[in-house]
């Protein structure tokens, strides 16, 4: 299995989006969710887990960008 943990902190706007993704991100070989402050991508090979971070750093980039509105 392979795991990347993302820690951000108090940013209550990435926890509630991440939190309404981890319905949305699930699939047999891999799923997003919260726990606590952090963004866990856990999946079953690399290639997957590549999938599982690009969406993580472009919903990340996002909120980022939004927060800054």
């Amino acid at each position: 299995m392979y795991r990347l943990i993302i820690d951000v902190g108090d940013d209550d706007l990435a926890l509630r989006v991440f939190k309404i993704l981890e319905r949305e991100v699930r699939f047999p070989r891999g799923r997003l969710y919260v726990e606590g402050e952090t963004i866990v991508a856990e999946a079953t090979d690399a290639s997957s887990l590549r999938s599982l971070s690009h969406t993580v750093m472009r919903t990340l980039y996002v909120v980022q960008h939004l927060e800054e509105m």
